[in-house]
This record gives C-alpha cells, sequence and structure tokens, in this order.
C-alpha cells in the first residue's frame, strides 16, 4: 500500500466521484480508477459501491477512512517540518466550526492566516450537530482542528480555552433609542427578542434563571449567522458577541452593552496527539488574535472610552492593520512622501 493511493481513495471520498477527484488531483480518470482498483485489490476488500452515478462507501472503505487520513495527515507532517527548515510553508488545515459559534470571528482569523501564511490554504466545515457531532469529526480525521462555545472533555481529545468575546444587545434601526448605555437587564422583560438555538437560547435560560426576566421570543432561528438580516429588517432584537454586533452597527443596528456585562468562551478542540504545522499555526494565530483584541479595547476603556465606542475603535485599527498586512510595505517613495506629511503636521 502507497501513500498516494490512499490520497487517491480520500479523494474519492471527500468528492463523492472518481470523475470530480481525478480533476482535484490533476490526474486522468482511469488512472484514478486504476488506482482504486488497485488499492481493494491489495487489501482483498470492495471500498466502494456505484450507486447511480455516484459511488459510496462499503462498510470497510468507512472504517478506511479515519486511518487513511492519519496516514496522509502524519506524511503531511513530516513534509511541513522539512519544509520548515528550508523555509517553506505548504499544506493544509481543516477546521471545523459549531454553528453556535458565528462566523464573523473565524472569517477574520482565516483571512489574517491567509494573508500571513499564502502558502497554506484552509478547508472549513460548519457543524449544525451538537458537540458530540464535533468531536466525531476530530475522532474521524475530517477535522484537526474545531471552535465551540461548549468545553470538551473526553479521552484523546484536548480543549484548549482561546478567549472570551462580550454579549451585547443589537436592537433594530430606531428601535428603543431611549435605552440607557449600559440597559439594565431587567429592561429586557417583555423585549421582542430573535434567539438563536446555540447561545441566544442558553443565555436567555440564565437570564430567566438569575432574575426572572422574561423577554419575548419572536423569532427562533437555528443559527446566530441569520440574526443580522433579521434584525435589520426590524425582526426584533437580539444578544451577539461584539465582533458581529459591530458587523450589525454597520448596517444600521443599535447597539447596548447589558449590565451586568456576560462573556461568551470560545473553546478549541482538537486530537491530544500533535498538531500539524499549519493547524497549530492557526491555533497561535486564533489566540493572538482575541488577545490583541482584548488589549486593543482595555487600552482604549482606560482612557476614558465606554466599551461600545473602544470595540468600534478597535475594530477600526486591527482591520487597517490587517488591511496594511495584505498589501505589504509601501514603496520607498510612500514612505517618503509619508514621512514628509507627518513632518507637516
Amino acid at each position: 500500500m502507497k501513500v498516494h493511493e490512499l490520497e487517491c481513495f480520500l479523494a474519492v471520498v471527500d468528492h463523492g466521484s472518481i470523475t470530480r477527484a481525478a480533476s482535484a488531483l490533476y490526474l486522468a480518470q482511469p488512472s484514478v480508477s486504476q488506482i482504486i482498483r488497485r488499492l481493494e485489490a491489495e487489501l482483498s476488500i470492495e471500498l466502494f459501491r456505484r450507486v447511480g452515478r455516484g459511488l459510496v462507501l462499503t462498510p470497510a472503505g468507512e472504517a478506511l477512512v479515519g486511518p487513511a487520513r492519519q496516514v496522509v495527515r502524519d506524511l503531511q507532517h513530516a513534509r511541513e517540518v522539512a519544509d520548515e527548515y528550508r523555509g517553506l510553508e505548504r499544506g493544509r488545515v481543516d477546521l471545523a466550526i459549531s454553528a453556535s459559534l458565528t462566523s464573523n470571528f473565524l472569517a477574520a482569523w482565516v483571512g489574517h492566516f491567509r494573508r500571513k501564511h499564502p502558502g497554506l490554504t484552509v478547508r472549513l466545515t460548519q457543524h449544525h450537530g451538537d458537540t458530540e457531532d464535533i468531536i466525531a469529526l476530530i475522532r474521524s480525521g475530517e477535522a484537526e482542528l474545531a471552535y465551540t462555545v461548549t468545553p470538551v472533555s473526553r479521552q484523546g481529545i484536548e480543549c484548549v480555552h482561546v478567549g472570551d468575546g462580550e454579549v451585547v444587545l443589537a436592537l433594530p434601526p430606531g428601535w428603543r433609542t431611549e435605552f440607557p448605555e449600559p440597559v439594565p437587564i431587567a429592561m429586557l422583560d417583555g423585549l421582542p427578542m430573535i434567539i438563536d438555538r446555540g447561545f441566544g437560547r442558553s443565555y436567555l435560560q440564565s437570564i430567566r434563571d438569575a432574575s426572572g426576566v422574561e423577554p419575548a421570543v419572536v423569532v427562533d432561528v437555528s443559527e446566530s449567522a441569520g440574526l443580522v438580516p433579521l434584525i435589520i429588517a426590524g425582526a426584533g432584537a437580539a444578544f451577539l458577541p461584539m465582533r458581529q454586533a459591530l458587523d450589525a452597527r454597520r448596517r444600521g443596528a443599535n447597539l447596548r452593552t447589558i449590565d451586568p456585562l456576560t462573556f461568551r468562551p470560545i473553546y478549541a478542540i482538537m486530537p491530544s496527539s500533535p498538531l500539524s504545522a499549519p493547524a497549530r499555526k492557526f491555533l497561535e494565530l486564533s489566540k493572538e488574535n482575541l488577545d490583541r483584541w482584548r488589549r486593543a479595547v482595555a487600552r482604549r476603556t482606560e482612557q476614558g472610552s465606554s466599551l461600545l465606542e473602544a470595540a468600534v475603535e478597535a475594530d477600526n485599527v486591527i482591520e487597517a492593520a490587517y488591511q496594511r498586512l495584505e498589501e505589504g510595505p509601501p514603496e520607498p517613495a510612500d514612505r517618503a512622501r509619508a514621512g514628509r506629511v507627518h513632518a507637516r503636521r
């Protein structure tokens, strides 16, 4: 059995057909078919059954997927170690994100990651199941690193607290302008709310249990990604993590912090075995990103800004920094021109 045979097998699994796998691998379709037949002959098992125009895994094929991914990943890790010593970067990081987390912060991380490591690629899966489904993705090798709001304690799985995000109240344009900043939690009683079935629902329950406050749930959505359009359309208010709330603000929503202030934790889940170099770099960047955000906001609140003002300023500064990273250093003439402008000021 050769590694490239396992890579062809996994390409067929991931793409659902030999034709699409051949295109992804830049091979001729007959070559991929021959490799699969040779692998089946070597193992003396049938890996796929043809159903209509597609292929489905046999039970033996399903059992091979996890070990095959681990073999390919181990080889990739060995190549990455060698590449790092030669000053090269290439490879892929396989990520999963729980639907209970907004994709806004992850989009920022992926963008920063690709700017900083242009030789690396990202494969992202957003999962709509519960924590056990996320763990299954890690155990099967389909994802090497996952992010969720729920801590995990399982054998063979490591869980790391990456950081926390502030939770704020997002109001439709023109709604409840009389609300103070911050808004006492008691004022949420009877407020028409849009609730997602992840963090929003659990936070609403904690409010009921702790203070007896009962917002009126008028829209119930499956995931947090659908909240912002509904807020802007005037369907109701919603609890949002700060980074997603800033996106809603740019689209016209009014924001208020909540008294007492609430934080939503973010956890990274991974196998106990060492991460590949791309996954390790992505995890480091996610921690760095959240820590930079925390420091930027804290610095501005210490200077007298409110939390919301500090968050808006920090978001603008960090986005500008990412933009500079993407554009690269200025040309010498640009640097000289910038120096003259600064001197005149």
